[in-house]
């Protein structure tokens, strides 16, 4: 059974971080975890937390994250536990939610192993392939209408970057999917695959031959990332977060105008 949401609220607030300012309040923030091959908690990414310090200062607020598997932290939030990040719009989640204006940007990629890549133009060239996802997660309304047609199959998994990626060097799956910050191109992309990956790639054995190859079209471009809360629950914290992001963004337009050119 779910925990109500005023007690789970409650049991929320008790997790105060250690970046905490006496006085300040203290908001929930529910996120999608991210985890390693052993199952653990990944920290936080650098542009997020960076994105997460810019509105508790501009807010006067302290973040308390607290990290679960996507559908339990959708379903939190719609009982009303507190603020949820990163989880996509659909008709649905409106219904139950307030959502706040684009917050961040990210474009969903298709990464195939470099020695079985594949033509993508639109959604119907994944007819008859298996595609990594994670577990718990929605990729948007086109995805998910191809995936309950049966367009293709997903193989659903943790959230470990490392666990799904091995599975597609293992040929479990044609493809996975994956978020990446808007700013990145394909060949990066790859470039931070490798990295990311070099470790591993010895305990693959003969699959360690074959690298990773981004597709050059992401499946979704500038797939928005938002703050939402329990319509319910909204006092008016989403218009304070979209006058704080329009705030962030001014100062980061106004620095870039400053910058002498290259």
């Amino acid at each position: 059974m779910p925990i109500p949401g005023i007690l789970l609220a409650a049991a929320l607030w008790c997790g105060v971080p250690a970046h905490a300012v006496a006085g300040t309040p203290v908001v929930p923030l529910l996120m999608g975890d991210t985890l390693d091959e052993q199952g653990k908690p990944k920290p936080m990414t650098a542009i997020k937390r960076k994105l997460l310090d810019a509105l508790e200062q501009e807010l006067g607020v302290t973040f308390a994250p607290h990290m679960y598997p996507w559908a339990r932290a959708e379903r939190y939030a719609i009982d009303g536990a507190g603020l949820i990040f990163g989880l996509p719009k659909s008709a649905d989640r409106l219904r139950a939610l307030h959502y706040s204006d684009i917050a961040a940007y990210n474009n969903l990629w298709l990464v195939t192993r470099s020695d079985a890549t594949f033509a993508f133009n639109t959604i119907d060239d994944l007819r008859g392939k298996t595609i990594g996802t994670v577990r718990g997660y929605q990729y948007g309304d086109e995805f998910e209408q191809a995936r309950s047609r049966k367009l293709f199959r997903t193989e659903e998994d943790i959230s470990s970057r490392g666990t799904r990626l091995t599975r597609l060097m293992l040929k479990r799956v044609d493809a996975v999917v994956m978020f990446q910050p808007s700013p990145q191109t394909a060949r990066d992309i790859e470039a931070e695959l490798r990295d990311f990956m070099a470790p591993r790639m010895p305990g693959l054995g003969a699959a360690a031959n074959a690298g990773f190859s981004v597709l050059p079209k992401p499946l979704a471009t500038d797939s928005g990332l938002f703050f939402a809360i329990a319509r319910s629950k909204d006092d008016g914290i989403i218009d304070r977060i979209n006058a704080a992001l329009a705030r962030i963004r001014k100062r980061e337009e106004d620095a870039r105008r400053q910058r002498p050119p290259n």
